[in-house]
């Protein structure tokens, strides 16, 4: 089924599918194909779509509908002749009831605040909404360091953790005592396939009585997540999410993505994140569809993605959002046939679509991706492309989601209004209506996300995304104010370098940053990642760039060629990783050309405070280390980031 074949079979003047109007008591279910259905579902009161007020109760309201039908296929493999393990609507609303249970009683007096370090397995999402339930869900990257995730759990006043073991490959797991011995809060922990028996928690949830014990609350405004967002810095970020706020944007993006109930979800981001959590796993559910786990790797799996298309048609997967990254490794499979697929919505976010990987998908496997944008403070999607059946205007995030405007503003550096920006003028973007989150856990970081002093006295959200909206109010990013590389008087967008570099034959995928330079602040840099069985020259893509790049200042000064950008959890290009690398290139460089030619420097860095630090650690150096202090102190001292410098066999270290 192609999308062109979808949208005709759905034609009708109205959003909303035949007997699925809005209504007090029921799910509605829309199908948005163009900015005037936007218009139209935002004629109806946001509340009016849902079925309840809270997580558990639509919940509650899709297990009605069938409860033996499938909630979740969590494959065990690429191979579609392994048979998924199945967990039914009614198995689901069972286990979330006799986890909230678990909960309180675990918590005693203290407000249930559960902590979920776990992969993409289904008790994952079990927990979260039983925690929702019971109180607070904070589900935590099991890949950060301890430091970082103890300072979130006691963010959060965590009285439950649940985590599992190492079956599952190396994570926080592994260094459990540390972390616990961290949080003081913590009244137990729990392990998802306990290696011993001993605190399993799917033992502990069976043990718990079925149906509630206690009258849930029905506030639909009450928080029900907080969720760590802004980076890898050791201070913790927690948005404050509610049950209204995650439910509104999972129906939005089914009314995008598609509504029946028939829907398959690929789910392959992980339930740490609000792709993973409310745009793929709640919106199914929500519509009492089927929430289709690509393994417990998702997309790092390769062999879901050089199988691709053979999982989607085995399991009629109908839609599901990815990076482009990930859709340029499905693109560059050889031999991959589409054939027979009933994917009708393929989203894309986390950075741009490049135009060749868009027309490229499009041309090999007849289906359009479709960029969308979102945050945590918005509980998920904010913008995106309605599926017309035309190629996406390239280069635009779409038009703003139904109850979510967005417009371009200039503010002064206090975050105050200062006035609204033209059609196709550049200003930062802003974000109002019902899907705004109240704020974050420690609620002195709200001065620099509430925008103030706007002259409607609505709340609007300061995103830190440089942008425009235009006269048909379609969404340009240029990129977040912290990508933009700074070369002298120069702004720069880094995409202007990397959709250069994509268009050559043998490129996967480029990343634009900031190299620092003493003189002009920043210079542009790439690392660039090849097709597999390619090659190409750092000195052939710099020529590229040199003809192609159209603003002389972003032709980047060095190419690195690597064998794997590296990636976040959610699939997108990890800018702060390659920050720290090029930072440490140059500290070692100015370094060496400082000490003398047979010394030894090893370095390391720290992002944890305000600034980033570079430790220099240096022997073998023929200078007295006083003298050469001083010459290192007089070379760096033009650089961004702090230094210490470590001599041996001294023992004295000091901070330029």
């Amino acid at each position: 089924m192609t999308q062109a074949t979808s949208v005709a079979q759905d034609a009708s003047g109205s959003p909303w599918l035949p007997g699925c109007e809005p209504g007090p008591g029921r799910l509605a279910r829309a199908y948005i194909r163009s900015q005037d259905d936007i218009q139209a579902v935002e004629a109806v009161a946001p509340e009016s779509v849902l079925p309840g007020n809270t997580i558990y109760e639509c919940i509650r309201y899709s297990t009605a509908q069938n409860p033996q039908k499938p909630a979740f296929l969590h494959l065990l493999s690429a191979d579609t002749g392994v048979e998924p393990r199945s967990i039914s609507y009614a198995e689901l609303l069972d286990q979330v009831e006799r986890s909230a249970n678990l909960f309180k009683r675990l918590s005693g007096d203290e407000r249930s605040s559960v902590s979920i370090i776990l992969p993409m397995l289904p008790e994952a999402l079990i927990a979260a909404w039983g925690a929702t339930t019971a109180g607070i869900a904070n589900p935590i990257n099991p890949y950060l360091e301890v430091g970082q995730i103890a300072s979130i759990m006691n963010a959060a006043k965590a009285t439950v953790l649940v985590t599992t073991v190492s079956r599952y490959g190396p994570g926080a797991w592994d260094k459990l005592a540390d972390l616990t011995s961290l949080v003081p809060s913590l009244k137990k922990v729990l392990f998802v396939d306990a290696s011993d028996g001993v605190d399993d928690f799917a033992a502990a949830v069976a043990a718990c009585p079925a149906g509630l014990e206690f009258v849930p609350g029905s506030d639909p405004q009450a928080e029900a997540v907080y969720l760590p967002t802004g980076g890898t810095t050791a201070a913790p970020k927690l948005v404050r999410q509610t049950h209204f706020g995650q439910l509104l944007n999972a129906w939005i993006t089914g009314a995008m993505a598609g509504s029946r109930p028939e829907g398959v979800v690929g789910h392959a981001m992980p339930n740490f994140h609000v792709g993973g959590a409310v745009m793929l796993s709640l919106r199914a559910i929500v519509y009492g569809q089927t929430v289709l786990t690509l393994t417990t790797d998702g997309f790092r799996n390769t062999q879901i993605v050089s199988n691709f298309w053979d999982v989607a048609r085995h399991y009629r997967m109908t839609s599901l959002i990815a990076t482009p990254a990930t859709a340029a490794a499905i693109l560059a499979t050889p031999k991959a046939d589409s054939e027979g697929h009933c994917i009708r919505s393929f989203n894309s976010g986390g950075s741009t679509i490049p135009v060749e990987l868009l027309r490229g998908f499009h041309e090999r496997f007849g289906v359009w991706l479709r960029e969308v944008w979102g945050m945590s403070e918005i509980h998920g999607a904010v913008s995106g492309h309605p599926d017309d059946g035309r190629e996406p205007v390239a280069g635009s995030v779409g038009v703003h989601l139904p109850w979510h405007p967005v417009k371009a503003i200039e503010v002064d550096e206090n975050n105050r209004f200062v006035r609204d920006c033209a059609p196709g003028e550049r200003g930062v973007l802003a974000i109002g209506g019902p899907g705004v989150v109240p704020g974050y856990v420690d609620s002195r970081l709200d001065g620099d996300f509430f925008v103030k002093d706007t002259p409607d006295g609505q709340r609007w959200a300061n995103t830190g995304d440089l942008g425009m909206v235009d006269e048909n109010g379609r969404i340009w990013m240029f990129g977040r104010a912290k990508d933009v590389i700074v070369r002298g008087g120069h702004n720069l967008d880094p995409k202007m370098i990397e959709e250069v570099l994509v268009c050559h034959p043998s490129v996967q995928i480029a990343a634009a940053i900031g190299r620092p330079d003493p003189a002009k602040g920043e210079m542009p840099i790439a690392y660039v990642q090849l097709k597999e069985g390619h090659q190409a020259e750092a000195g052939e893509l710099l020529e590229l760039c040199r003809k192609k790049v159209q603003e002389r200042a972003a032709i980047p000064v060095e190419i690195h060629l690597v064998d794997r950008i590296p990636m976040t959890a959610v699939g997108k290009i990890n800018k702060p990783a390659l920050r720290v690398d090029t930072m440490r290139r140059v500290a070692s460089e100015v370094a060496l050309r400082v000490v003398c030619e047979d010394a030894r420097c090893e370095v390391e860095t720290d992002e944890t405070g305000p600034r980033p630090r570079v430790i220099l650690r240096l022997s073998g150096c023929r200078v007295e280390s006083q003298a050469l202090e001083s010459r290192l102190k007089d070379a760096f001292r033009t650089y961004e980031f702090l230094t210490v410098f470590e001599f041996q066999p001294a023992d004295a270290s000091v901070a330029s």
